[in-house]
Formats: C-alpha cells, sequence, structure tokens
C-alpha cells in the first residue's frame, strides 16, 4: 500500500501573500513609529529655536542697557531724575502735582485740632484753616 502525499489546506501562493501582508505591516508600523518620531523632533526644534530667538533678543536689551549704563547720558539723567541737579546753562524746573501732601483739614497750620465746626466749615466752603 502506497500512501499519497496528503495536500495541505494552505498554498504556497497562500503562504506567499501572508507573509508580504505581515511585512508590509510590520514595515507601515516601523514607517508611522519614525514619522511619529520625525513630527515630536521638529516641533522640539520649533521649541529650541524660539527659546534661541528669545535669549537672543534678550542678550540684545541686555547689552543695549548695559552700553547705556555705562554710557555719559545715564550719569546725567540720574542726576536730574534722582539728585535734582542741572548742569550749568540749565534752567532746573520742578513741577508740583498730586505728589504735594494735602493739608488735613482737622489740623489749623500751627498742628493743633480744630473745633468741628470750623472742620465742617472747611469741608463744604473750602479755604485754608485758619492759623492760630
Amino acid at each position: 500500500m502506497s500512501k499519497k502525499p496528503a495536500h495541505l489546506p494552505i498554498s504556497l501562493r497562500q503562504v506567499a501573500l501572508i507573509a508580504g501582508i505581515a511585512a508590509v505591516a510590520l514595515f507601515l508600523f516601523g514607517y508611522t513609529s519614525r514619522l511619529i518620531a520625525s513630527s515630536e523632533l521638529r516641533a522640539e526644534e520649533a521649541l529650541w529655536q524660539e527659546e534661541v530667538a528669545l535669549a537672543e533678543q534678550r542678550l540684545k536689551e541686555s547689552q543695549d542697557r548695559l552700553a547705556y549704563v555705562q554710557s555719559n547720558q545715564y550719569v546725567i539723567d540720574q542726576a536730574h531724575s534722582q539728585l535734582g541737579w542741572a548742569l550749568p546753562n540749565e534752567v532746573a524746573v520742578w513741577v508740583l502735582g498730586e505728589e504735594t501732601a494735602q493739608v488735613d483739614p482737622a489740623f489749623a497750620a500751627n498742628g493743633e485740632s480744630l473745633p468741628y465746626w470750623e472742620q465742617w466749615q472747611q469741608r463744604f466752603l473750602g479755604g485754608e484753616p485758619p492759623s492760630r
């Protein structure tokens, strides 16, 4: 008795097709992960470029500020604003505004407390507190 070889239920062509599909799926999976990694790297590169641009801008501002502070104009500006000094041939002018001290209507010019009726009179009718 001779035995006939049994045929496999899957042909060689089907095995090759399955292997090809698996290879393409693996390739697509690897390619997709590389695309995602590449996209993340590009986004990170853009963030670092923005950070570098901001750092360069801050550096430029700091260099400009340093140049100004080391200049004579800075000394002149500080003398004018902080010390109230003026250069020869300049006329110093002080502008009095809202920062002047307000007179408290409860006290007279000599610092004594005013009676209530005088305080009310000043509040409603205005005027300077009487000097005693």
